[in-house]
């Protein structure tokens, strides 16, 4: 880890010194000292950090403060940077001025920054003399300077994402589901797998739990993950929303939305819970049971009829399973002998399917016997040895260099994760460790660990791509290590949409990362006293005193957090550069102190209980992504679209319309407005009169809702209009606007200028000159790949229109976006590059005809509420390409019909799912 601070800092330096050469005098020849010192030091940091695995604990002492003083430069830079960037915002004679000259304020700032240099200068000094003294020696070129040998390769994105083949489990498989399907076992029965950690307990459940036949067995399942960390009440709660299929905002045949079950008790649930699986043969899949209490606290929430119903739980403990009671004796899951794991390591190695040179064999057998029969273990080394030369000499030396010696349960597999991770390009490594700060079995948002990654300064600026392009590569390579698990691909494309990491990898990496001083976690049951690491990851609560005495903390993400004090304890935090407080509970109100985070580069605020952001966060001149989607927050200082940094944006209506885009936002590539779920609807009229914009909106004193509607609507268009002109670089728009217009004329007026626009996401009414016709093909931007439009209302068929745009891989057409009966895909070559298409809720839709050689890309296909479409078009069998069907919620005779006379049509596709909850017709 130090190899890659020291590394990050001297390419700063490096920068620093051509970009704010006027700023510098004063202290430039000591930054030229810092440089060239690290300069000379980096050679010397990979035999440290060779010896350190060995144990050597002087060496381990010498790492971690040259990467403390790695730190501190960073934070000298960020200063001079900060100042630089400040003097570039005042204009006119003063802009003039500043140019040739300091004024008092930074000439005292120069000076604090020349007596940091003067204290770093003399630690380096150290450094440099410890180092003989330590015996630490020059191995070469560092790999900061020649990475040879360990490229970042791109992998493809349709490599395959099974981390552990059930390779040697067939049985295994074949009696567990002989378990759950037994019809002669009537009542409710309980099958424990049992096993240590990295035996692919979660993987074997997971193939039994998605087979074909469990499905269509039982009426309705659900899989939850227990972890190590739960509450019965949020247990219960997801196998209620899994198995009633109850989602946000959106009532089931029960009536119940997610914000009725976020309100219900323990009483509540069991009694609904109970009520709707009382007459349904249901499965539920327990993964990952740490405590013998687990059990005894979930069995009240499910009846004991007698109609076949399973409960599948994964365990470590054998006194889980046996405090379980089943009919069925604990399931116990064992390594795999010699031949089953050298399989799955050389299918790992080879992921091409090539044999094993023969000369190569022996080792082969040898290295896979060594990994004790644990999958994970297998998994990872085989991954490693994919990024090697498929030479004897290559695999040979990673066999000499592997620590054999056998430890408790899964010590042999963490010293195997270890030389993985070790073998790492010194640039991945941080990466990894930072997916050890979410919670356990959580599900990460690609998108999001993008941005975060981004904004820790992990990825280096690159000209022929940008640093979220560098960064996606940089994922598929730990996908392509084996280090972490994809969890979801997109399937226009397939580029990464959700990952996990297993839960030993995880455990690997907090104790790497605790050990750099590089992150550390803070749970509720484990809550530390003090942060010691630059990073700290604080689930479920924080406690105040922590954060206010840990002014060195650079990263503060907060999991499920639940706030004592919402102001306190963001005081003093002056150095940090992420802080993402997602989700936190009785987060109301910011401190103005925000303002003095001048490194801050993430501000993740989504779905909190904010109600506004101090005006202070308009000095943040180095954020990139600001995230307050879901909040109540109605305004923003008109300076904050002066941060040039800004990347990504997720605001609501009335805060663009409070501070309308102006300036230069050259980096600006995420752009989502959405209207706020509270509306101006739910305001009252004395509310809305004390907020700027709308009383600037509005001229009569006794203004109705709906004049402020019309002056919204009438705003955002020319709001909308001058911010499109500004954004060159804009990769995704979202504008989320529920029933609200959308101003179509000036959006597509301005969208052809918009050339590396990606993804465009439009929700809301389009108001156009030619009303309900969509927009003519040329004014979409040229190289749109995706394409969301929800309640557009067109009542003219958009296909001919859409079908000729060059480059769509993705069309989504939901909830009205065509209120017609009829749909035709009549080009020949229309849609060539479309591979994914979505119809849902096109309720009036009748027929849709498909013309043969029509959509010649097309991957996957979803139609779902779409009630009163007839039968699938004829040109359907000519699509050769589709994969996969999915048809959601269609009437009983679509359905039937599908299944017998349309049969011919969709007989090539490998994959046609059908889902009815009431569907026991078809059973």
């Amino acid at each position: 880890m130090a190899e890659f601070l020291v590394a990050k800092v001297v390419f700063q330096l490096t920068n620093l010194l051509v970009q704010e050469a006027a700023f510098l005098r004063g202290v430039r020849d000591q930054v030229e000292w810092v440089k060239t010192q690290l300069q000379l030091l980096q050679v010397f940091l990979k035999d440290a950090e060779s010896r350190r695995r060995r144990g050597d604990e002087r060496v381990e002492i010498w790492i971690r403060q040259m990467s403390g003083v790695a730190y501190e430069i960073e934070d000298v830079i960020g200063t001079i940077k900060y100042m630089g960037e400040r003097r570039h915002q005042r204009r006119g004679f003063m802009g003039t001025m500043s140019r040739y000259s300091h004024k008092p304020r930074e000439l005292i700032t120069l000076h604090e920054i020349g007596g940091k240099l003067e204290k770093i200068k003399e630690k380096i000094r150290g450094f440099s003399e410890s180092r003989a003294t330590y015996g630490i020696a020059n191995l070469g070129k560092s790999s900061a300077v020649d990475q040879s040998g360990q490229s970042l390769r791109e992998s493809s994105p349709h490599s395959d994402d099974d981390d552990i083949d059930v390779i040697g489990f067939e049985n295994d498989k074949k009696e567990l589901m002989c378990r759950l399907l037994d019809r002669n076992e009537k009542a409710r029965c309980v099958i424990s797998i049992v096993g240590m950690g990295g035996l692919g307990k979660t993987t074997l459940a997971s193939k039994v739990y998605n087979d074909p036949a469990i499905k269509e067995h039982f009426d309705t399942s659900a899989w939850v993950s227990v972890s190590q960390s739960y509450r019965v009440i949020e247990l219960a709660k997801d196998v209620m929303k899994k198995v009633m299929g109850i989602k946000k905002k959106k009532e089931t045949t029960t009536g119940i939305t997610e914000e009725d079950l976020e309100q219900m008790g323990e009483e509540e649930v069991r009694e609904k819970l109970r009520d709707f699986l009382r007459d349904r043969k249901y499965l539920v899949v327990m993964d990952d049971v740490w405590s013998v209490d687990v059990w005894g606290q979930m069995y009240p929430f499910f009846p004991n009829g007698n109609n076949g119903s399973r409960i599948l739980l994964t365990t470590r403990e054998m006194e889980v399973a046996n405090r379980a009671r089943s009919s069925f004796p604990p399931y116990k899951l064992h390594t795999l002998d010699g031949t089953q794991s050298l399989e799955l390591l050389c299918r790992k190695a080879f992921p091409l399917k090539q044999d094993v040179p023969a000369d190569m064999k022996e080792l082969a057998k040898r290295l896979a016997k060594r990994c004790g029969g644990l999958p994970l273990a297998l998994v990872a080394l085989g991954g490693l040895l994919s990024g090697k030369d498929s030479t004897y000499d290559a695999w040979w030396s990673v066999a000499q260099s592997m620590n054999w010696e056998d430890g408790p349960d899964g010590k042999k597999c963490f010293n195997i994760l270890g030389l993985s991770y070790n073998d790492l390009p010194y640039l991945l490594k941080p990466c990894f460790l930072y997916i050890a700060a979410f919670p356990e079995d959580s599900i990460i948002s690609a998108s999001k660990l993008v941005r975060l990654w981004v904004a820790e300064g992990f990825i280096p600026e690159e000209q022929r791509r940008t640093m979220e392009e560098t960064a996606r590569v940089w994922l598929d390579n730990l996908v392509q290590r084996c280090m972490i698990q994809v969890v979801e691909r997109s399937k226009a494309g397939g580029q990464v949409k959700s990952i996990r990491i297993h839960d030993l990898l995880r455990e690997f990496g907090q104790s790497e990362a605790r050990r750099d001083g590089f992150l550390q976690i803070c749970s509720s049951d484990n809550m530390a006293v003090s942060i010691w690491s630059h990073r700290a990851a604080f689930h479920n609560r924080i406690n105040d005193e922590v954060a206010v005495s840990s002014p060195h903390l650079r990263t503060l993400l907060g999991f499920n957090l639940i706030l004592t004090n919402g102001r306190r304890f963001l005081n003093g935090l002056n150095l940090l550069r992420v802080l993402d407080l997602e989700g936190t509970r009785d987060l109301k109100e910011l401190p103005k102190q925000i303002g003095s985070m001048i490194h801050l580069r993430y501000l993740g605020l989504r779905n909190t209980s904010l109600k506004r952001l101090p005006s202070s966060i308009r000095h943040l001149l180095n954020l990139q992504t600001l995230d307050v989607s879901g909040t109540y927050i109605y305004w923003l200082p008109k300076s904050f679209w002066k941060i040039r940094t800004l990347r990504h944006v997720y605001i609501n209506l009335y805060m663009f319309l409070s501070a309308p885009i102006g300036g230069d936002h050259k980096n600006l590539q995420t752009l989502q407005i959405e209207e706020s779920e509270f509306g101006l609807d739910a305001m009252d009229i004395v509310h809305l009169r004390g907020i700027r914009f709308i009383k600037k909106l509005v001229t009569t004193p006794s203004f109705t809702m709906e004049e402020i509607h019309k002056a919204v609507d009438r705003m955002f268009e020319e709001s909308l209009e001058k911010a499109l002109k500004q954004m060159d670089n804009l990769v995704s728009l979202s504008l989320i606007l529920l029933e609200r217009i959308i101003p179509g004329d000036v959006l597509f007026a301005q969208t052809p200028n918009l050339y590396q626009l990606r993804s465009l996401t439009l929700w809301g009414r389009l108001s156009l000159k030619q009303q309900q016709q969509c927009p003519d093909s040329s004014q979409f931007p040229p190289n749109l790949t995706k394409l969301v439009l929800i309640h557009s209302e067109f009542e003219q068929d958009p296909m001919p229109v859409l079908d000729k745009l060059p480059n769509l891989r993705l069309l989504q057409l939901n909830a009205y976006a065509y209120k017609g009966k009829s749909m035709s895909c009549s080009s020949t070559r229309g849609f060539p590059q479309l591979q994914q298409l979505v119809l849902f809720g096109v309720h009036s839709l009748e027929e849709w005809r498909v013309k043969a050689g029509a959509m010649p890309s097309l991957t996957h296909l979803t139609i779902a509420k779409c009630e009163k479409l007839k039968m699938l078009p004829e040109g359907l069998q000519h699509v050769t390409t589709l994969r996969e069907l999915d048809l959601r919620d269609m009437s009983y005779e679509f359905n039937k019909r599908v299944r017998n006379e349309d049969a011919y049509k969709v007989r090539h596709i490998p994959s046609i799912h059908f889902d009815l909850p009431n569907e026991i017709e078809f059973m």
